[in-house]
Parts: structure tokens; sequence; C-alpha cells
């Protein structure tokens, strides 16, 4: 069980990486209209702005209800969840396993942090932005918080990038030559599938400079937002092939565009204070202060 809620924190940290977990796809049996896009092969522009077109309608989402079924290798636990998220950076997933917290994982306009219960050390960490964009911060995975945002459909893609397309027979991909944090090359792989009618949006896929994969997500089923247009997934699944992890999330009842205060967003995103829990950060080590410690200060609904 330690193993597999490890596990499952490690995987949604490389989700947050790169695997863009919630990419847009039209779902004929939703309500509404999601972007169209036209039929044949399309171009880079066109994918973009497909994409862009989606992400312009959302500014924030929530989700309480948030299922979570992660297996390593031959051991699988389930977790329930709560998802909150808002433009620019803002994001936070908790998790839990009979009633007993076991995952939080956030980021905000100044840092983001990551708790695992079942980590050794169970230290709360958190690492400013700025610090981990010099690339000196060490981690055992990807994390870029920007990416978060791009996988909930939140981030607008630079249309002034170089991006290349490859057509299949039955798929067509948008690729971006990227890099980590660490300066490691890696490459953003959008795979849309072809039809005679439409292009849909089949998997977000995070590979090396050799193409091994890193991480992919797919989507299963989306829910289109009648008051917005917008299409953000309702189950998707995630695959972390090194770790020999697999991800699955549904997500019920999500709100889009959420009126958040400013007291609210200060609750939902800024990091918790957890009673007993030390604190490390990731660019100086443990914190200073009395024992290193923080009280608690969840999500709240």
């Amino acid at each position: 069980m330690r193993a597999v809620i490890s596990g499952l924190g490690l995987g949604l940290l490389t989700l947050l990486a790169g695997c863009n977990l919630f990419p847009p796809r039209p779902n004929p049996s939703g309500g509404g209209s999601g972007p169209q896009l036209p039929s044949g092969t399309p171009t880079a522009p066109q994918l973009v702005t497909y994409l862009n077109a989606n992400s312009q309608k959302l500014q924030s989402l929530q989700c309480q209800d948030v299922d979570l079924d992660c297996t390593q290798k031959l051991q699988s636990v389930h977790l329930g969840a709560k998802l909150a998220c808002q433009k620019p950076k803002n994001f936070r997933l908790v998790a839990s396993l009979m009633g007993n917290s076991a995952v939080d994982l956030g980021s905000n306009d100044q840092e983001f942090w990551y708790w695992i219960s079942k980590a050794d050390p169970p230290y709360l960490f958190h690492c400013g932005h700025q610090d981990y964009g010099t690339g000196k911060v060490k981690m055992p995975f990807p994390f870029q918080p920007e990416w978060v945002m791009e996988a909930l459909g939140l981030v607008e893609l630079d249309p002034a990038k170089n991006y290349q397309v490859t057509t299949h027979q039955r798929t067509v991909e948008l690729v971006e030559q990227t890099t980590s944090p660490q300066g490691t090359p890696v490459r953003k792989v959008t795979i849309f599938n072809r039809n005679s009618n439409n292009v849909q949006v089949a998997a977000h896929v995070l590979q090396d400079a050799n193409g091994k994969e890193i991480c992919a997500a797919y989507v299963s089923e989306v829910h289109h937002d009648r008051a917005t247009g917008a299409v953000v997934p309702r189950r998707v699944q995630l695959v972390w092939p090194s770790e020999k992890i697999t991800l699955k999330m549904k997500l019920d009842g999500v709100t889009i565009n959420p009126q958040l205060d400013q007291q609210r967003t200060v609750a939902l995103f800024g990091r918790p204070r957890m009673a007993d829990v030390q604190t490390y950060d990731l660019a100086r080590g443990l914190d200073a202060g009395p024992g290193g410690l923080r009280q608690t200060r969840g999500y709240s609904r």
C-alpha cells in the first residue's frame, strides 16, 4: 500500500510535468459544441488554434468528486480526491484514503509543493518557481507547474513557436521540441485521431530526445459545458512506463469558471500547514523555525 500511494504521488507529479492529462476532445454524446477543425489534414496553426479556442473559454475549474485508481506493478489502490485550478498557475489536488489524507499537490504564483503521506521521510516539500527555474533543484521526476495548467486546458499555446506536424493513416501529431527545467531536451506530442468528419485529440505524450516515452495520457470521455462551450475531461488515464504506473481518473460534477474571491483563492491555493509535518525547501533544505513544523491548513470546500 505504501509503495502504491508513493507511486501515485510520483505519477501525479510526472503528470504535472507535462503529460497533458486533460486534453480537450469533442464527445458526440455530450451537450453543446466544442472547438471544431476542418476535415482533411490540418496545419500546425489550425491545430494550435483548435486547442487555444478551448483554453480561452476556461479561467478556472473545480471538482469535488475525483476518483483515482492507481496501479503499480501488481498492487492497486483507490483514492477519493478534490481538484481546483485557476489561471495562470494556481493548482490544487488533495487525495484521501479511507478518510485519511494521502496526497497534497499544489502550485500558485510563487511556489509549488507536494506532500505524500507514505513517503519516507513524509516532509511537505516546496520550492519557489524562480529557484526551480535555475535548473539546480534536483528531483527524481520532472516537474513544471506551467504544464499543469496546460494539461487542464487552461494555457494557450504560443502560435509563434515552431511546431511540426506528422501525419499517419489514422493520426496527426503536433510536436513541440522543448526542454525540461533541468535543460534536458524533451518532445511534447499531441496526437489527434483522423476520420472523415473531424479531428479529435487522442493522447498527449512526453518523450525524451530519443523518442522514448516518459509518460502519456489518454482521454476516454469528456464533458461539454453548456454555459461556456468548453470541453473538459471526465475520464482520463495516465501511463508512466518507467515506474509501471497506471493512473485512472474520473471527474464528476466539474464546475467551470467558479467565482473565487481573494479570501477563497488564498485558502485554496496557499501552501497547507500540517500539524507535526516538517517542511523542506527543495532549494535550501529543512526550513528554519521551531522544528520546521507548520500547523494544519487544509483544502476546504
